[in-house]
């Protein structure tokens, strides 16, 4: 059942209800879920977003196909979300999390797509903690653009298939957790932005956001890189 989440008249009444929001992502191996990490973008979104993007009185309602509604005057957004995360490094994490391995180690290389490893595999290469090939001149933010188009890619169907709400306008979040040295996210951006226009993503979702904990990337004409705001109330 739809859920308003939190309802807002101006700006600094959004920014005092997006603090009140219990939006912490437990660990992996404390009872993570698609929720936790759902809210905490949305309300990283809301934070971020320039105060002209949006517009009074404005609600937010959590749903299902799409994740959210944005309700706003004379105006609604489906919003939907996904986390680009390989699922190898996400099942490392957790062991990881459990005690296993060092406690700084090397950044794994990841491929979107790549097959399942075993339990005994994803242990073995946690305790060798190789450093592997590392990377070079501009293949991190490469790696980046295609990894994040990947998951652009697969939400492009579901958007459009039968029981998807579509509405005036339509966004997708997706959450960063691909595991790669620190990127210029400029640069990154622009490779991005043209793997999107190559699978005309801008004909299923109006505007498109990717970030990490640091930094928020909008896609939707010329694409612009925010500084990642916490949630809370405006200074």
């Amino acid at each position: 059942m739809p859920e308003i989440i939190l309802q807002a008249d101006t700006p600094e009444d959004l920014m005092t209800k997006l603090a009140e929001l219990h939006i912490d992502v437990p660990a992996r191996s404390e009872g993570r879920r698609n929720h936790h990490a759902e809210r905490y973008c949305i309300a990283h979104l809301l934070a971020t977003l320039p105060t002209e993007r949006l517009s009074y009185p404005l609600t937010l309602i959590h749903s299902d196909k799409p994740d959210f509604v944005l309700r706003m005057s004379g105006s609604e957004v489906g919003i939907e979300h996904t986390e680009a995360v390989p699922e190898n490094v996400a099942r490392a994490n957790f062991l990881r999390e459990k005690g296993l391995g060092p406690d700084v180690y090397f950044t794994p290389h990841a491929m979107p797509g790549e097959p399942r490893k075993t339990a005994d595999e994803l242990r073995h290469e946690i305790k060798a903690d190789n450093p592997g090939s590392g990377w070079c001149g501009d293949s991190p933010e490469r790696e980046w653009a295609a990894a994040m188009a990947h998951y652009v890619k697969e939400k492009i169907p579901k958007a459009l298939a039968d029981g998807f709400v579509r509405y005036p306008a339509n966004w997708l979040i997706v959450y960063d957790n691909w595991p790669l040295p620190a990127i210029d996210y400029s640069k990154a951006a622009k490779y991005l932005a043209s793997l999107l226009a190559e699978m005309d993503a801008f004909s299923v979702f109006d505007a498109i956001f990717v970030h990490d904990d640091s930094h928020m990337c909008e896609f939707r004409h010329a694409p612009v890189v925010y500084s990642l705001i916490k949630p809370g109330p405006m200074r």
